[in-house]
């Protein structure tokens, strides 16, 4: 009987690893899929805004000389 509550209790903790585990990672995945959701909506949003190369390049100009302003 002793062995027995062991095993369950062995198999209990690596179950609670185990879930912490997929928490974790479902996280990450989140937090990738997110990120990505961004970078596609930037890359969509300087596709549909600027014409040319050099109008997008003086807007992450503008954008990096201003930086400071918005943090």
């Amino acid at each position: 009987m002793n062995t027995t509550n062991a095993i369950i209790a062995i198999i209990d903790r690596f179950q609670s690893l185990y879930e912490w585990f997929l928490r974790i990672l479902g996280r990450m995945v989140d937090l990738f899929e997110r990120f990505k959701e961004f970078i596609l909506n930037l890359v969509e949003y300087v596709l549909d805004n600027f014409d040319t190369e050099e109008d997008a390049h003086n807007f992450l100009k503008n954008y990096l000389d201003n930086e400071h302003s918005f943090i």
